[in-house]
């Protein structure tokens, strides 16, 4: 077929069907794919051209072009330059994948001409899919009560690992896709199954250091600082987490994006209070006769502190918790504070003269209500 050889490539006929070319494409794929015939390098070219051809003639498109045009044509007006290409791994992939979906199984047996189905897709199975961004890396910042009441803005030096993109390349075993297709015999049925690549341990790069690198020296990997500045509100409980972004893991290709650094916060135990939500809880120990008449106490509160005079209670019981309002935490996003709540510790005397008992009593029911 002069004029034509994509057509020879894929050994079908000028006038064959969409489903007759894919189904050439899978059979000759499948006897030419490289993990198939290990150190062939014709076998290698032959997938790379038999892969080339169909992703021109399976575009409808493009193979309307191809006819009209021809080989030379075709290849000299610019069309097949501007048609999308595609990595033979990818059309490879793709086509079988969308097939397996389909669960057409008498289809693809019948198809490839002997070879048995898929050991399995999905986290397991063929996917040329690739994260677009690296991965996040998360790191604690511990805070007193104080910073919760207050609120922190802080300029940190971030310290970044970076990729060196000059002694970095794509791994050469599975042509940078971190993963790589064996065939394993099973009786009289054949199985492609997939796995990560043991040269680049599935990330698709690979350090080829060079010495007079003076980015990294040649380890492929350099240290970067990096300013930024921590700003938490006022009021935040241990959920609150704050993000960096491209300030995680950084891309070891060019095509990737950097991870978000994420900072969460653990908040220290207070020596005072105890925190609940917004609001605090604060202990304090009283004589007897003081939880009777009434006395004036002074509670820290964080870099200040404020006066009250146990009378507006009555007479304090013991363990019971009264409310001062106003006196808690910041409420977040909000000009409100929570509540305080304090616990009296009573101590209890003894009585060293029962002949006085009877006038207190009397004392006491004059006094009070």
């Amino acid at each position: 077929m002069s004029g034509y050889k994509l057509y020879n490539i894929l050994e079908v006929n000028k006038d064959a069907s969409s489903d007759e070319i894919k189904a050439s494409y899978r059979k000759l794929a499948f006897k030419y794919h490289p993990d198939k015939n290990k150190g062939d390098a014709n076998a290698e070219v032959k997938f790379k051209e038999i892969s080339n051809a169909y992703n021109i003639l399976s575009d409808e498109n493009e193979r309307r072009k191809y006819d009209m045009c021809g080989d030379e044509n075709y290849n000299n007006s610019g069309n097949g330059n501007n048609h999308q290409s595609h990595n033979a791994h990818e059309i490879f992939e793709a086509i079988f994948r969308n097939q397996a979906r389909g669960n057409c199984e008498d289809d693809i047996f019948g198809s490839f001409g002997g070879f048995g189905g898929f050991g399995g897709f999905g986290r397991g199975g063929m996917s040329s899919n690739r994260n677009t961004k690296a991965g996040t890396i998360e790191k604690t910042f511990t805070l007193t009560l104080e910073d919760v009441y207050n609120g922190v803005k802080k300029d940190l030096t971030i310290t970044v690992k970076k990729y060196c993109h000059d002694c970095i390349t794509k791994c050469p075993e599975c042509d940078g896709r971190g993963i790589i297709h064996r065939m394993q015999n099973m009786g009289i049925m054949q199985t492609i199954f997939q796995t990560n690549c043991n040269k680049c341990e599935g990330e698709g790069t690979i350090i080829k250091g060079k010495s007079e690198c003076k980015i990294c020296n040649g380890k492929g990997v350099y240290n970067k600082e990096k300013k930024a500045t921590l700003i938490i509100p006022k009021g935040v409980d241990e959920n609150y987490k704050t993000a960096f972004q491209e300030m995680g893991e950084q891309p070891k290709n060019e095509n990737m994006k950097a991870g978000d650094l994420i900072i969460g916060i653990n908040i220290e135990k207070h020596k005072y209070f105890e925190r609940k939500g917004n609001d605090l809880y604060y202990k304090f120990k009283i004589s007897f006769i003081d939880s009777v008449v009434g006395t004036k106490i002074t509670i820290p509160y964080f870099d200040d502190s404020f006066e009250i005079n146990t009378n507006k209670f009555g007479v304090l019981s013991n363990g019971k918790k009264y409310l001062v309002e106003g006196k808690g935490l910041p409420i977040q996003n909000s000009k409100n504070k929570g509540d305080l709540y304090i616990e009296f510790i009573i101590n209890y005397p003894k009585i060293k003269k029962e002949e006085k008992l009877k006038e207190l009593k009397e004392l006491m029911t004059e006094i009070f209500i």
